[in-house]
């Protein structure tokens, strides 16, 4: 047999694969590599089909009450309402992280998105305001007793926001608590003053003849889409957002939240 005598000296070597008598190179039967590189084709091909499997697989959708530590590095969707204006933190070395909020009425959870996702999300015009309802993709991780989403790209997300309803500073004023939470509206006035906020937010107070109220303008609108509040300051200007109640149940306020750039418009 092949394997058992070395074609060179005659000599019984085994299973070596060089004869240690002469140094001879001991030939192997076809059988040798069909095994050799067929297990490894067949592994290749297996992993590829792993992949190709797992891409198309639906992603689990889950309720933020049901999610625990075995679901650290999961891809799921969530459902739910945007609970709080997203917040932009801006690094001494440039770098922009998003921070969302989501609540699906079985608990909340905090939704992180890194650069240079967060650009392409603002050129995409995807980045979800307070009171919007989206559906959204991403990695779930747990840090300890924090536990998180990661957003990875705009196709993870997608948002369901309402038109407004056309109404007046009064009759928003009016709305009692909590029945306006989240409630889009569109009003037409103009800007009486306004102050930066030391996270880069604008809060304007903002009359339309009827009564007055705040707009806040989130840090993100500002930095990412450059707004600049003195192409409204002399202008009569259309507002549109979602209210959110600002200050304690009983002596505080409601506010318009606009959820992106598009949501404040030059009238006159």
């Amino acid at each position: 047999m092949e394997e058992k005598i070395c074609p060179n000296c005659g000599r019984y070597v085994g299973s070596l694969e060089v004869c240690p008598y002469c140094g001879t190179k001991m030939p192997k039967h076809t059988s040798y590599y069909y095994a050799k590189y067929g297990s490894l084709t067949f592994a290749v091909l297996g992993i590829i089909v792993i992949l190709v499997l797992a891409q198309n697989m639906p992603v689990q959708y889950v309720q933020i009450k049901d999610i625990g530590p075995t679901y650290n590095y999961a891809l799921v969707e969530i459902r739910g309402i945007i609970s709080s204006a997203p917040s932009l933190v801006v690094k001494s070395d440039g770098a922009e992280t998003l921070y969302i909020n989501i609540d699906d009425g079985t608990g909340s959870l905090s939704v992180h998105v890194y650069n240079p996702v967060v650009d392409r999300l603002a050129k995409a015009n995807k980045i979800p305001g307070y009171g919007d309802f989206v559906t959204l993709k991403g990695e779930l991780y747990f840090r300890g007793s924090n536990r998180y989403m990661i957003v990875n790209a705009p196709e993870q997300i997608q948002i369901t926001r309402q038109s407004g309803v056309a109404t007046n500073v009064s009759q928003i004023n009016n709305i009692q608590y909590p029945g306006g939470n989240y409630m889009r509206v569109k009003v037409v006035g103009h800007i009486v003053s306004y102050r930066v906020t030391s996270r880069n937010s604008y809060v304007l107070n903002f009359t339309d003849g009827s009564g007055y109220t705040t707009v806040y303008i989130p840090s993100y609108l500002v930095v990412l889409y450059h707004f600049n509040v003195d192409n409204y300051t002399s202008h009569k200007i259309m507002v549109c957002g979602a209210l959110e109640w600002y200050g304690s149940e009983m002596s505080g306020s409601w506010e318009i939240i606009p959820g992106s750039i598009n949501d404040m418009r030059v009238v006159s």
